[in-house]
């Protein structure tokens, strides 16, 4: 939906009060999870009114078939509008109205004079789209954009006063208009890009090769010059690779089609949320915060989450290091939810939020049902805003620290990655000749973002994963898809990076981890490896050989910055600096953690006899290294923790960071139990106190939640080991 839906109303919509100062987000919203869509972006002089359109107002103008039969666009709550539903057809918003000569119109016939007093060049024939119904992508916010867009990228107060280009106009019935194609980037050769999630009313589907929709019959279709092709109601657009030289018929690879449809064809899908129960969600989000507070908790949002989860396209939202006033209306609810209750932890380390919402901030659970609320409705009509919002949903932390996840939170991941595979992010793109490269990039972070969570989540859970090797084939990432975090050496505010080099490979590193991860729970704890491994030591320890080798080499490529043995780090001011790398740190542990656990269970597993069988008795040697490399690790995992400090806990941690130290605990446990020797036991045993002394410390009544369920699992597993809970000297 975009911004003619405020006003295109059959019937005249209250609007709740609000804070004079606040975003206007009580407005109807734009299209479902329309992310990259500037739908609501208008010039700072623009008097935006709510409500139904006015009387004459040439300021929102009717769909061009309205116009064209001259009658009442009349929009219930997102387009079409109601004649264009009537005649089965698409609303669109794309043809300029009739020129009106005005005795009194500034700008002359033959040229056009654009904002700030510059002249066009008449080199070339302008473009002119409405700002309207225009399809903006984030990137031209701040460009076109006259309002000041808010440096929260630093925790600055100021605004960002650098000059906007030159490209506004207005045209002769008073309506702002931009003079290129605002969605539309040039590329070598003259070839216009078209971002694939730029539609104002089209949702893109990836096409299957099993599907209804034949992507080897859809290519002997005749497409435009936008690669689209309409077939009843329904287009189908083709994604052109550059190994393929642009040839739609050439044989190899399946052809890439992806299907557009209409945002209309959904308007009666079930389960769906009532429409004025997301206007009741709009007119809370917007109560909660002024403008300001808005700007800076997506600013906290930028410098203490998106370098270690980059999900959003922060070049795209961030083009000059200014957050603008019109994201706030070009995000979705759900999204924009999500990203606000994400921030809320962080609102002690802006010098405003510090002092306004700090004592009484509005609840991060109510954003989050509000975000989930909208994806429901979104899920119909998805784009890559309603899988960002998923992911977000994924990261929130438990209501109650003491407890697992409840199976809502399994089903999600469940959902975020058939909506990744709906929207075709499992497909290399790369070579996708037909989207610009920071889509292109986006695409690649956001497939990686639901791998990781679905891996992690599958492992804390114990449950099968979502997604198999087979199934998708994105490369791995490199630095190209990486957006450096913005770093200002002269900034006063306090610092929020660790350093620029771990800040900006922590997720290429995360993503590669998570991968080796997911080999091992392939080679062992499917169900039919299982089967094959449980009872195997001599499997188990070969499949291990080349898992423990990716492993060595994935921690010998850690830049310094990310040694897991390192001392606190501050800045030149002496000042210690957040940084969320240690959920990085930890998350390596736990996977050789895994890899112990598998190979120990063999071993478990095996009596006397089958020891024989199997050859263990003549594997002593191999059986020894298997013991003492485990006990390594519990070593390396206990003083990871003990080496924490404030600056550590109080930083970004990925959601399943929780389970990873109850799997800690569980490891040390699993260690104290199958103890051979009393030297041996009493070594772990010392290892169990300091493990739990260190976690009390770290999941105190004032620390962080994080330990909690690692604790108490600790303690609960101690009171059960049949005295083992009085041996072990305690640290209080």
């Amino acid at each position: 939906m975009d911004s003619r839906s405020h006003t295109h109303h059959a019937q005249a919509q209250p609007i709740p009060h609000q804070h004079p100062h606040s975003h206007n987000f009580a407005l109807p919203s734009l299209s479902p999870t329309d992310f990259f869509n500037g739908l609501e972006l208008q010039p700072a002089s623009a008097n935006i009114q709510p409500g139904p359109r006015s009387y004459k107002s040439r300021k929102y103008r009717p769909c061009d078939f309205c116009r064209a039969r001259q009658v009442a666009c009349k929009i219930d709550i997102t387009p079409p509008c109601q004649l264009c539903a009537s005649h089965g057809r698409e609303c669109t918003f794309v043809e300029r109205p009739k020129k009106k000569r005005r005795p009194n119109a500034t700008n002359g016939e033959g040229s056009a004079s654009v904002a700030g007093g510059g002249q066009v060049q008449a080199s070339a024939p302008l473009q002119h789209f409405d700002v309207g119904p225009g399809q903006l992508s984030p990137g031209f916010i701040a460009q076109y954009n006259h309002e000041a867009p808010y440096n929260g990228m630093n925790g600055e107060n100021g605004l960002d006063t650098q000059s906007s280009p030159n490209h506004l106009q207005q045209m002769q019935d008073g309506s702002p208009i931009y003079t290129m194609d605002p969605y539309l980037q040039m590329m070598s050769g003259g070839v216009r890009i078209r971002p694939l999630d730029s539609q104002a009313t089209r949702s893109a589907r990836f096409i299957g090769e099993t599907g209804e929709s034949n992507p080897y019959l859809l290519r002997h279709y005749r497409y435009d010059e936008n690669d689209e092709c309409t077939i009843s109601k329904l287009t189908y657009r083709r994604i052109k690779s550059s190994n393929a030289n642009s040839i739609p018929d050439e044989k190899g690879e399946p052809p890439v089609v992806f299907m557009l449809a209409d945002d209309s064809l959904a308007q009666k899908g079930e389960p769906r949320v009532e429409d004025d129960v997301l206007v009741r969600c709009r007119s809370d989000v917007a109560e909660m915060f002024t403008e300001q507070e808005a700007l800076r908790l997506i600013g906290l949002f930028v410098r203490f989450v998106y370098p270690y989860f980059p999900i959003i396209s922060k070049s795209e939202i961030c083009p000059n290091g200014g957050i603008s006033p019109s994201v706030l209306h070009v995000l979705p609810l759900s999204l924009l939810s999500a990203m606000y209750a994400t921030a809320l932890p962080f609102i002690i380390y802006d010098d405003l939020l510090a002092t306004t919402i700090v004592h009484a901030p509005p609840p991060s659970h109510t954003l989050f049902r509000i975000a989930w609320l909208s994806v429901t409705q979104e899920l119909h009509t998805p784009r890559l805003a309603t899988l960002q919002a998923c992911l977000l949903l994924l990261q929130r932390a438990p209501t109650n620290r003491y407890t697992t996840d409840t199976p809502w939170k399994t089903s999600l991941v469940g959902w975020t990655v058939s909506l990744a595979q709906t929207l075709g992010l499992m497909r290399e793109c790369g070579d996708w000749s037909s989207l610009p490269a920071w889509e292109i990039a986006l695409r690649r972070r956001l497939w990686y973002g639901v791998f990781i969570m679905d891996k992690w989540a599958s492992l804390g859970a114990g449950m099968p994963s979502h997604i198999r090797v087979d199934d998708f084939d994105v490369l791995p990432l490199t630095d190209a898809d990486l957006e450096a975090p913005s770093l200002d050496p002269n900034s006063n505010a306090i610092p929020a990076f660790l350093e620029q080099e771990a800040d900006a490979t922590h997720f290429r590193l995360l993503s590669e981890l998570t991968m080796i991860l997911s080999d091992i729970m392939d080679s062992y704890f499917s169900l039919r490896a299982t089967q094959r491994t449980s009872k195997d030591f001599h499997l188990s320890l070969e499949l291990a050989r080349s898992l423990r080798q990716r492993l060595k080499s994935w921690n010998d490529s850690l830049p310094p910055a990310l040694a897991i043995r390192q001392p606190e780090r501050a800045d030149n001011r002496s000042m210690a600096r957040l940084s969320g790398n240690p959920s990085l740190s930890l998350a390596y542990i736990v996977t050789q953690m895994t890899l112990f656990r598998a190979l120990l269970r063999p071993l478990e597993n095996l009596g006397p006899l089958d020891e024989e069988d199997r050859r263990v008795a003549g594997s002593r040697e191999a059986v020894r290294a298997v013991r003492q490399g485990a006990k390594e690790c519990a070593k390396e995992v206990v003083e990871f923790v003990e080496n924490l400090r404030q600056g550590a806990l109080d930083a970004f941690w990925h959601s399943w960071s929780r389970a990873n130290f109850a799997i800690a605990s569980s490891f040390l446990m699993q260690l104290l139990v199958i103890c051979e020797t009393e030297t041996e036991s009493n070594e772990i045993k010392d290892l169990v106190a300091r493990w739990r002394w260190a976690m009390r410390l770290g999941s105190g009544s004032t620390g962080s939640g994080l330990m909690s369920l690692g604790l108490l699992r600790l303690d609960g597993m101690m009171l059960e080991n049949n005295g083992n809970a009085q041996q072990v000297q305690m640290g209080s």
